[in-house]
């Protein structure tokens, strides 16, 4: 009989997960509903957000399904790889871009790393604050409830993932939860 081990049943998931992160992350609610910027940068932080909150999820579960993290980053970075070469730059171009890319990355990681742990240490959000608004809205000031919106999804979706355990995360492929109802954002 013939088992696939880990590793591949990591690396046929992880499209799947990619795809729901983009889908996600392409959401007109971002952009019109949560007035974020509609820009290839902007793009790329909810992309970077979403891919954060699988990847925290994951940094707590067991050494083999940790796995799954390498292979979810080593699918995002290829695929922004290969964006890139279609839109038209070349090699050096696109390895100083990679290199922006990755420190870019690892940069939002550690920040919303440090907000997402300083919330459930001490219920302050000031780090996840600085976060969001030095990423997601470039240091332009934000209606307060767009941004309260942004930590409340970044833990509800933690919650849901830890509330569902790994094994249906991934049978799901990471599906987000739903979008509130736009009264409810408004209300803050």
């Amino acid at each position: 009989m013939f088992f696939l081990n880990s590793d591949n049943k990591y690396k046929d998931i992880t499209p799947g997960i990619y795809q729901n992160i983009i889908e996600r992350s392409r959401s007109k609610f971002f952009y019109l509903d949560l007035d974020i910027d509609d820009t290839f940068e902007s793009r790329f932080d909810i992309i970077i957000l979403h891919s954060f909150i699988i990847f925290y999820f994951l940094k707590n579960i067991s050494e083999n399904e940790k796995k799954l993290s390498q292979f979810l980053f080593d699918f995002m970075f290829d695929d922004f790889d290969n964006n890139l070469r279609e839109m038209g730059f070349g090699d050096i171009a696109v390895n100083k871009k990679m290199k922006v890319f990755v420190t870019a990355f690892y940069g939002r990681i550690a920040n919303y790393s440090k907000g997402v742990d300083q919330i459930k240490k001490n219920k302050i959000d000031e780090i996840l604050n600085n976060a969001l608004l030095n990423n997601i809205y470039k240091g332009k000031e934000p209606k307060v409830h767009n941004l309260s919106f942004f930590k409340n999804y970044i833990i509800d979706n933690l919650n849901y993932f830890s509330s569902r355990g790994i094994k249906k995360n991934i049978e799901d492929r990471f599906r987000f939860i739903e979008f509130p109802i736009k009264e409810k954002i408004n209300e803050g």
